[in-house]
């Protein structure tokens, strides 16, 4: 398996996501969503290299969201936003979760596109 950080062009299953998360943390996997452009980014060590993915095609890093895949709880995932990537105080948002429920239907519905969990 091709093992790099990659933004999703078509959905992908949560065992394709499991063999991705393996290689970085085994329990979870990061990833980073623009809420504008719909694009989805997964892997890496850190949220800020799949906003930086993001980016580098187009994206506003105040449109981009960070988000975690967590495997340890439910083997069939959950979906969390966590992360710095999601501190904008300059946008309204002063923590690493995401505050707005609209941003976070968007991000998932957007994820759900791309990733098969069973949220």
């Amino acid at each position: 398996m091709d093992v790099k950080i990659k933004i999703l062009n078509e959905k992908i299953s949560i065992k394709e996501v499991k063999q991705l998360a393996d290689f970085w943390y085994g329990t979870m996997i990061k990833g980073a969503v623009d809420i504008e452009s719909g694009r989805v980014a997964i892997g890496g060590d850190y949220h800020i290299e799949d906003s930086e993915l993001l980016t580098s095609v187009g994206s506003k890093f105040e449109d981009i969201w960070g988000f975690n895949i967590r495997f340890e709880e439910n083997s069939d995932g959950i979906l969390e936003f966590d992360s710095m990537v999601n501190i904008k105080p300059n946008f309204g948002n002063r923590s690493r979760n995401i505050n707005n429920e609209e941003t976070i239907e968007k991000a998932t519905e957007i994820i759900l596109k791309f990733i098969d969990l069973k949220n």
